[in-house]
Formats: structure tokens, C-alpha cells, sequence
């Protein structure tokens, strides 16, 4: 029996294996911008909205950074992207027991579509909301609630999963219970102090919690 009748996801580093597509397209961009680059840093703005990695790491080009970073994803999501080991077994146990779920990322909605398209996975979820879709972005709750009443789902009824602290602090603003997983970007001393109520280190766990 699942234990929520909603649930959304976060998409890179919970869902689709691509931490290492993101760090390459961020070093060739800060190689071509003539930028410094620190793995570690960029690693911190995984799951921000481009806007703001942009204005942290290249100040005054912006709009630049933006376009080469996008051209490098162009050329690295259909090479270097796939899912999480368990987590097609995982969703599809999930959509039996009839599970609404929705992705919510900071990436553009084309990327989100095209990445979420290359996984296989896009028949699992009701809508994904890239960063176009609210006005605001995680860590506040907005886009959460958003995608909890597209799925007609109270927050109470739903948990957030995700790698980053920013998925977790915007799941608990939201109301909901929040899942960190270990094989993303975060480490579980991060996810906890960002408020996670579970922590989960593999996907058989996270089974177990929704569906157990």
C-alpha cells in the first residue's frame, strides 16, 4: 500500500544519473569564458536556477554564461545522462500503486523535457515544471504547491524527494515530509540540517518508505 498518494521529484542527481553531465558543461563554459573553476563550487549551485549561477560565477555575463552553458548541455544530456540504478523499477511499482507524481527542477523546461524524454520516464508523471513555470524557485514553497494542486494532492498527502538541500527546504516549506537520497550532490549531514525526515541510501530504502 503507498504510503502518499502524491509525490514529486526532483530531476538531476535524484532521478537522472548527470552530475557529471552538469560539472562538464560547467567546466567548459568557465574554460571558454576564461573563468576560474572549482568542482566543489559548482557543485553548491546544483539544483539553482540558472539565473543564479550565472550571476555568482560570471558577474557581469550573465546572459553570456547562460548561452554557452546551454550549448554544452545541448551537447552532453543525450551522451552522458541516464537514470539512477532501481529508479525505473521504482517508478513503475510506484505508477501501479497508483501514485500521482510530478518532477520539479531548476532547469529549463527544455531541458527538463528533453532529459526527462532521453531517461524513458516521462510516462510516469502527471507534468514536469521546469523553472519557467513559478515565479518564484526552491528553496520557497511555490513551486510545490503548484505541482501539489496540478496533481489535486494536499501537501500533507505528499512528500518532496530530492538530493539537495534546496528540494528538501522547499518540501518541508510546503508542507510536506521530505526524502534526501544518498547519491546525489548532498551529503546526509547537509539534507538532515536542511530538515529531511528520512534519508535514504538506495532505492530499495526509498521503496520501502513509499511503498512499504
Amino acid at each position: 500500500m503507498a504510503r502518499f498518494r502524491g509525490l514529486i521529484f526532483d530531476l538531476d542527481g535524484t532521478l537522472s544519473d548527470s552530475v557529471a553531465m552538469i560539472l562538464k558543461s560547467s567546466s567548459s563554459t568557465h574554460e571558454r569564458l576564461g573563468l576560474p573553476w572549482e568542482e566543489s563550487a559548482c557543485k553548491e549551485y546544483i539544483g539553482r536556477p540558472m539565473y543564479e549561477t550565472a550571476a555568482h560565477f560570471a558577474p557581469g555575463q550573465e546572459e553570456e554564461y547562460r548561452q554557452i552553458f546551454g550549448e554544452y548541455n545541448m551537447l552532453y544530456i543525450p551522451k552522458m545522462i541516464k537514470p539512477f540504478p532501481g529508479v525505473l523499477s521504482l517508478l513503475a511499482g510506484l505508477q501501479e500503486h497508483d501514485v500521482a507524481m510530478s518532477i520539479l527542477t531548476s532547469r529549463l523546461q527544455w531541458g527538463a523535457d528533453w532529459s526527462v524524454e532521453i531517461l524513458g520516464i516521462e510516462k510516469y508523471f502527471v507534468k514536469v515544471w521546469g523553472v519557467e513555470a513559478s515565479e518564484k524557485h526552491k528553496p520557497d514553497p511555490e513551486p510545490a504547491l503548484l505541482a501539489l494542486a496540478n496533481m489535486g494532492i494536499e501537501p500533507g498527502e505528499a512528500a518532496f524527494i530530492g538530493d539537495a538541500p534546496v528540494d528538501i527546504k522547499c518540501g518541508k516549506a510546503a508542507g510536506m515530509t521530505a526524502i534526501g537520497v544518498g547519491w546525489g550532490v548532498g551529503s546526509e549531514e547537509a539534507l538532515r540540517e536542511a530538515g529531511a525526515d528520512y534519508y535514504v541510501h538506495n532505492t530499495n530504502e526509498l521503496y520501502k518508505i513509499l511503498l512499504g
